[in-house]
């Protein structure tokens, strides 16, 4: 702000006394001959500062150029010129102008001042730093440029001229708390930190700085000398009570002592404190709650943290997902619920905060609660195929069949109309499985045959339609090419080589089909109750009977809705009767 505040006053003073020397000047000369040339260019001049002022920048462009038209050298319009084409980003006709302002008065201290300026706009390091320490020779007492310089040497890691250049400014001004850490910057920026802690002791005895203590305790810290660091925290915080990087810095030093009854202590106050900024508090707590032992240890401390959290800041997303997160890590689904609800229904238009609500319920199974929320939810978001999908999943998990084909019959023509090809093929897949399980064969098959004329090789729809056509024992050789498909293409899929066993059992061969069953086995096969039977059915059919009856008891355990109870019995019977 003090820069900003120099620059108006003396540009106001230059506008003044080149006002006053046109206006002197041009009184001179029309006393002499009354010049006509003369009277346009400062009548163009004055238009020129009141468009400019008024930020009409195309008339105040005609006007000084105009001006130029009949002053050549006239620095100052060179110099609103730049400004101007600054305005309108054209950074080379701003440079080119200001250049001329110069080299027409290369006395002018502001004119210097912008030139530098573009050239740093420009990333123009080099140009910059010369423009600047050209200036500091003319200039030397003018110590803001000492810092532009400065920052611009740091930019180079020229860590020699950044701290000379300093040096300069504490000669001029004295020493400031500003200056203090540019010069601990320099240290950091050479990695010199015993230098920089040496430095930084000898500023905390010239100066009450919180953020100088502060960084000592920081640094004392990182070598872990608790005691000293500990010193330096404790001061910051008498010089300033409520100064949140000392209190940060020395719970966590506690924290990473062990002594976590005065960690809590410390850090409660701080993040119960609304005027306290909720990201940086989102962002330790993130860091706390990610280990796992700590928060087993102290989950009832880190309830009472959380909870406090959301308190301070009630309205603020992030606090309340952060606080929605580590309830759900922690196993406090209903606290969970709670929040994430709350946030959806704070924010109704916000696609995030419903989506993260919705599949909260997806991945609690609670189908009933889902299907009303997401059905509520498409009123708000008629076109999102995320909020549909989830109410389709919610209907067919609570058998609604008829409802899911309709929701994803809408999926289909949202995709549509926005031209997704991905989105289209499994609304068709889909519907071709739903028709399915409501028993209506042609439907299923047709809205598998969409989906393979989008996708060839969709290995869901492959491995379905082949299955479904071998339960019905139609078209086996047609299904026989389809599910070999997909284990060629995928031959570690316990589904897809269970598919294609039971077609090549049906197809009579039982050898084959073994082969890919105990495949299948190897990779997950033997939690499925279904593959199970298929293998049972098959070592049956080759006269494996113990083995087979042993599969059949897995299966049995697993799903007792197969029926395998009875076919065991029937089986057994039937090997007695041999």
């Amino acid at each position: 702000m003090r820069e900003s505040r120099i620059y108006a006053k003396g540009l106001i003073l230059i506008l003044y006394c080149l006002l006053l020397t046109h206006l002197q000047v041009d009184a001179q000369v029309i006393k002499k001959d009354n010049s006509p040339v003369i009277k346009d260019k400062e009548h163009y001049f004055l238009k020129g500062i009141e468009n400019y002022n008024k930020r009409n920048l195309v008339p105040a462009k005609e006007a000084f150029t105009k001006v130029l038209e009949a002053d050549p050298d006239n620095d100052a319009a060179y110099y609103y010129l730049a400004h101007i084409s600054f305005a309108n980003k054209d950074i080379a006709s701003a440079e080119m102008f200001m250049k001329k302002a110069v080299e027409k008065d290369s006395t002018n201290y502001w004119y210097k001042n912008m030139l530098a300026r573009l050239y740093m706009s420009q990333n123009n390091t080099e140009k910059a730093v010369e423009t600047y320490e050209d200036i500091v020779r003319q200039f030397p007492k003018k110590t803001e440029i000492y810092y532009d310089l400065t920052n611009l040497y740091m930019g180079k890691k020229d860590v020699e001229k950044a701290r000379a250049t300093l040096d300069k400014i504490e000669m001029l001004r004295g020493k400031s708390e500003s200056i203090m850490m540019a010069k601990f910057n320099l240290f950091r920026m050479s990695n010199d930190w015993d230098g920089a802690l040496e430095y930084l002791s000898e500023c905390s005895k010239q100066t009450n700085s919180p953020e100088i203590e502060t960084i000592l305790g920081d640094l004392y810290a990182s070598r872990y000398q608790d005691s000293l660091a500990i010193i330096h925290y404790e001061k910051a915080l008498r010089i300033e009570n409520e100064y949140i990087p000392a209190i940060y810095g020395e719970a966590e030093l506690y924290r990473r002592m062990g002594k976590n009854q005065i960690f809590f202590k410390k850090i409660t106050p701080l993040i119960s404190n609304p005027a306290v900024e909720s990201r940086v508090k989102s962002e330790y707590l993130g860091q706390l709650l990610q280990q796992p032992n700590f928060v087993q240890n102290f989950k009832p401390q880190l309830d009472t943290l959380v909870d406090n959290f959301i308190l301070a800041h009630p309205d603020d997303t992030t606090a309340t997902y952060l606080a929605s997160a580590y309830f759900a890590q922690t196993g406090n689904r209903p606290r969970c619920k709670e929040l994430l609800r709350k946030i959806s229904s704070q924010n109704p238009l916000n696609t995030n905060a419903k989506l993260q609500y919705l599949l909260f319920l997806y991945y609690g199974k609670e189908w009933d609660l889902l299907e009303r929320e997401a059905k509520a939810a498409t009123e708000n978001f008629r076109n999102n195929m995320d909020i549909f999908e989830l109410l389709g999943i919610s209907q067919y998990h609570q058998e609604k069949f008829d409802e899911a084909v309709a929701t994803y019959s809408s999926m289909k023509e949202i995709a549509r109309m926005n031209n997704d090809t991905t989105a289209h093929l499994q609304c068709y897949s889909t519907l071709g499985d739903l028709y399915h399980e409501i028993g209506d064969a042609k439907n299923a098959y047709t809205n598998y045959k969409k989906a393979l004329k989008i996708d060839p090789g969709y290995n869901p729809v492959l491995n379905n339609y082949a299955y479904y056509l071998a339960l019905e024992g139609k078209s086996l050789k047609q299904a026989y090419k389809m599910s070999k498909k997909t284990v060629e293409s995928e031959p570690d899929n316990p589904t897809y080589l269970d598919t294609f066993a039971w077609i090549l059992y049906l197809l009579d061969k039982p050898e084959e089909a073994k082969e890919h069953l105990k495949h299948a086995m190897l990779y997950g096969g033997t939690e499925s109750a279904a593959i199970l039977d298929h293998y049972a059915e098959v070592l049956y059919a080759l006269g494996e009977y113990d083995l087979a009856f042993i599969y059949w008891e897995q299966a049995e355990k697993k799903d007792k809705t197969l029926g395998i109870e009875e076919k065991v019995k029937e089986r057994k019977e039937a090997i007695n009767k041999k």
